[in-house]
């Protein structure tokens, strides 16, 4: 019996010292607007069937969701976009969280996709090589997708124009989908007047 209550008190002492967090993923949709159309710079993910979605995943310990954000897009962008101007771009907003994700929105300058895919991966990080092939989305041809609720079985076809050649897949994925029209619905997709 003694040693039970031994085992349990350095159970305890143990369970004191380390905290088990969840991670607090989130990520960013970049964006430009011309001509009276706003483009979404999406990006296809590598050796996956998942399709195309704007960028994000999980945090590092001791991240603010804006910071997972202004990391994740720094990487999955494979460093075109700075981190430092990520982060100050949506340093004052209120992300649109959808479940336990955080997404930010910033407006970029245009650059060709073909520049932010040609962007060198550094060899010491795999991170910089999650997405394969990018392309700028008009969001009246996402903007159909959205208006019914999102089933994740099924595949959201991206109109052929706007899929480089090359491209494995040619859909949205549907999980990143559901959160644009969350976005819709809740009126927070910042080039859409409320």
């Amino acid at each position: 019996m003694k040693l039970l209550r031994i085992f349990w008190a350095l159970c305890m002492i143990l369970l004191s010292h380390y905290t088990i967090r969840a991670e607090t993923p989130a990520g960013m949709v970049l964006y430009f607007e011309s001509g009276g159309e706003v483009y979404l710079l999406l990006a296809e993910h590598a050796d996956s069937q998942r399709g195309w979605a704007a960028f994000g995943g999980g945090d590092r310990e001791g991240e603010t969701m804006a910071q997972t954000a202004a990391h994740k897009t720094f990487e999955e962008t494979r460093s075109y976009f700075s981190r430092t101007d990520l982060e100050a771009k949506i340093k004052e907003q209120e992300p649109l969280i959808d479940g336990s994700y955080a997404t930010y929105f910033a407006e970029v300058d245009f650059v060709p996709a073909q520049r932010v895919m040609n962007n060198p991966i550094p060899k010491e990080d795999d991170a910089f090589g999650e997405r394969s092939t990018f392309a700028w989305i008009p969001y009246s041809s996402i903007e159909p997708h959205i208006k019914n609720d999102i089933e994740h079985e099924k595949k959201y076809l991206i109109a052929p124009a706007f899929v480089p050649k090359g491209s494995v897949t040619n859909w949205l994925w549907p999980v990143w989908l559901a959160n644009m029209r969350k976005g819709a619905i809740e009126g927070s997709l910042p080039w859409i007047d409320n």
